[in-house]
């Protein structure tokens, strides 16, 4: 899943300008968005039902009528929502605020600090997708798999690694190694950048035709990566 961040200051042009991006990388693929709520709070319906599940420790509350689903959830942790929003398919996540975390940003109006873009046209943001962060979860990466490759087994191995350069470059050789073998209908081998504890998740999966024949190879790829974790 990609991270495209933007931030600026109340009345910079954030949201016209995600409303625009937003319009355009829905044709691409599923985008979500998450915004940091700053000057005030998110109000639930007083004395509804959900509200009153809410209340009552439901966490989340989810509601359901005719248009659409709402859920509220108790905990405020970004990663968290970033986990959701993979762990359902999202490919793109567009993040509104948030100004301090370390993610690759578009800069809206007078802003310090690092940026990829600032005040961008939609066209510009779009040609360079591929150098915003990736946030991965297993059953993100799955989702991915199982899409692109119906029909396929699904082999999946995680792990922790404590280099995250030389295990990305790892995966990199991997997924080169192994794209072209006849076997493999498709392959990811990606490591997790976002770490509080200097270990990276590192994910492993295969998608395969033939589960008996292939289980080997997926386990000589495994074999690779943790010689490297231990050298």
């Amino acid at each position: 899943m990609k991270v495209i961040h933007i931030a600026g200051w109340s009345g910079s042009g954030k949201t016209t300008f995600i409303l625009k991006l937003c319009s355009h990388l829905v044709h691409r693929g599923r985008t979500a968005t998450i915004k940091h709520i700053g000057s005030h709070y998110c109000a639930l319906p007083l004395g509804k039902d959900t509200t009153l599940h809410f209340e009552a420790g439901a966490d989340p509350a989810v509601g359901i009528d005719d248009e659409k689903t709402s859920a509220v959830f108790h905990g405020i942790c970004l990663d968290d929502a970033l986990n959701l929003l993979s762990d359902s398919g999202v490919r793109y996540a567009v993040l509104e605020g948030f100004k301090g975390m370390p993610f690759q940003k578009v800069h809206i109006g007078i802003l310090d600090g690092p940026y990829l873009l600032k005040n961008p046209e939609v066209s510009e943001v779009l040609s360079v997708l591929d150098q915003f962060d990736d946030w991965y979860t297993p059953s993100g990466l799955m989702k991915e798999l199982t899409d692109e490759y119906p029909g396929c087994h699904i082999f999946s191995w995680a792990g922790y690694v404590t280099d995250y350069q030389k295990t990305k470059d790892l995966c990199s050789r991997i997924e080169d190694e192994y794209g072209d073998d006849p076997l493999i209908a498709g392959i990811r081998a990606r490591v997790h950048r976002w770490s509080d504890d200097g270990r990276y998740p590192v994910y492993l999966l295969m998608a395969m035709n033939n589960p008996f024949a292939d289980a080997a190879i997926f386990f000589r790829a495994i074999q690779k990566i943790e010689v490297c974790t231990l050298s």
